[in-house]
């Protein structure tokens, strides 16, 4: 077991990842101005060796700031130092730690390294991150962030060190799942993998073949075999790119803790300890629910929510159970929602169309009646939300959904931060009312309930958030 009290540093290698931050941190754009005047400046004598001494100094300071970034675990905090000119000195308590992420890139992959993600929820961002380290030492100190397990007695006036747990792998995907879950996805999401090629602008398009229709005539047949062509190219972009991110997807289990791990050219490892979820969400579109898959989101305090797709309902019960959260299944959601929200949407729908009919009747003519057509639309829909949606309460507050996907939302009581009643002056007319649950990661809403329902439900939660001694965070 390595021993993390001893001041560990980074691997030597270190020092290019840092330099490729720091070059990061220039620019694309300031990058290329400065190789653009160095290969065209005049250099003559004592200025030929600018370059060179560029080189080295900036060589130097990577050197040095590897060599000045040091991270340790001390009395339960994680300390770590830096600085170049001046020394930073950050403490992190331990139980502070909301999520750990270890990711591997390819080009830490080829250097055998990783890098290291830590998150404090004390900012938008990771709290720091440390750049190339072996991979023992990270997941130890994964291990010691998110799966120890607190021993807080007190032996001869010290604490003893913490009882770390040991995890195990609940479940793989293995390729035929990965398969599918990228046929039952959104196939416009493969067109995320265009991204780096579009960022280089039209300088790319314009070293493709001119391939012009030049004088051929339109044909009709062109549309949907253009159409057809389309889908198909971004359904084998999102394969591509589920196997790329998702590639050998495990989650690992402690009693603690969980983690999940997944990626082909760059591996990725986000842990968090089993307190600090706050929200367990899941999503099932159309094509998903008939392959028995969904997709699994734990909301924790942090930045990194644990992001697990493609389950099946087995997998999706086990997911609940080890985030102490009950089954959807033996909660038995049947309340409602009253009816009147079919009206109130039908109406607010009715307003905005008459507002862009008028001046758009001085533009495209009879063609703006057009837009009247969301009206029914917006009528559907909200009818079938509104039959199809259920809530309850008890150890939590859980709600269930579906109009063309299906999704359900579970909180904890006792991890409330807040909650809320309130009344529009539509609700207050019909003594109706919304009851909001927020909590660290998220929220809860449920809106069109009888108003002396929504107090009682808010009466509840405040008196679980009391009572329960058991930890938010």
């Amino acid at each position: 077991m390595i021993d993390l009290s001893v001041p560990q540093r980074q691997s030597p290698l270190a020092i290019v990842f840092l330099g490729l931050r720091v070059l990061r941190s220039f620019g694309v754009a300031q990058i290329v101005i400065v190789v653009l005047f160095v290969l065209r400046a005049p250099f003559n004598g004592a200025l030929s060796l600018l370059p060179f001494v560029i080189i080295v100094v900036f060589s130097g300071l990577s050197a040095l700031a590897w060599w000045r970034y040091t991270f340790q675990v001390l009395d339960d905090e994680l300390v770590v130092t830096k600085g170049i000119l001046r020394v930073v000195c950050l403490n992190v308590p331990i139980e502070r730690i909301q999520s750990i992420v270890i990711e591997q890139q390819l080009l830490h992959r080829l250097t055998g390294l990783v890098k290291v993600a830590v998150d404090t929820a004390g900012s938008n961002e990771a709290e720091f991150s440390i750049d190339a380290v072996a991979r023992p030492v990270a997941e130890e100190l994964q291990r010691r962030a998110v799966t120890a397990v607190p021993t807080p007695v007190k032996i001869g006036g010290a604490l003893p060190p913490p009882v770390l747990a040991e995890d195990r792998v609940v479940f793989t995907h293995d390729g035929r799942r990965l398969l599918a879950m990228a046929l039952t996805m959104w196939p416009l999401a493969g067109l995320l993998v265009l991204g780096p090629l579009l960022a280089f602008g039209d300088d790319l398009f314009n070293q493709l073949p001119d391939v012009g229709l030049g004088d051929q005539p339109f044909r009709w047949w062109w549309v949907p075999v253009g159409i057809a062509g389309f889908i198909v190219f971004s359904i084998v972009l999102n394969i591509t790119r589920v196997f790329l991110q998702d590639w050998q997807l495990s989650l690992r289990a402690s009693a603690t803790s969980l983690r999940r791990t997944s990626g082909l050219l760059s591996r990725t490892s986000t842990a968090s300890s089993v307190d600090r979820i706050q929200m367990v969400t899941s999503t099932q579109n159309p094509l998903q629910r008939w392959a028995g898959l969904r997709s699994i989101e734990l909301a924790t305090v942090g930045q990194r929510n644990l992001s697990v797709n493609g389950c099946d309902d087995a997998q999706f019960t086990t997911v609940l159970t080890l985030a102490a959260v009950t089954s959807i299944g033996e909660m038995f959601l049947r309340r409602r929602i009253h009816p009147a929200a079919i009206w109130l949407a039908v109406r607010n729908t009715a307003v905005v169309c008459a507002l862009f009919t008028g001046p758009l009747f001085w533009l495209v003519g009879w063609w703006s009646l057009l837009v009247l057509s969301s009206i029914p639309l917006v009528w559907a829909t909200t009818r079938l939300n509104v039959s199809n949606f259920r809530w309850g309460l008890g150890q939590q507050l859980a709600s269930a959904s579906h109009v063309f996907s299906w999704r359900t939302e579970q909180a904890l009581l006792h991890k409330t931060n807040a909650v809320t009643v309130t009344q529009s002056i539509f609700e207050r007319r019909r003594g109706l009312g919304r009851v909001q649950l927020s909590t660290a990661s998220g929220v809860i809403s449920v809106g069109m309930i009888p108003i002396e329902e929504a107090h009682a439900a808010r009466d509840t939660i405040l008196h679980a958030v009391e009572t329960d001694t058991r930890p938010w965070i």
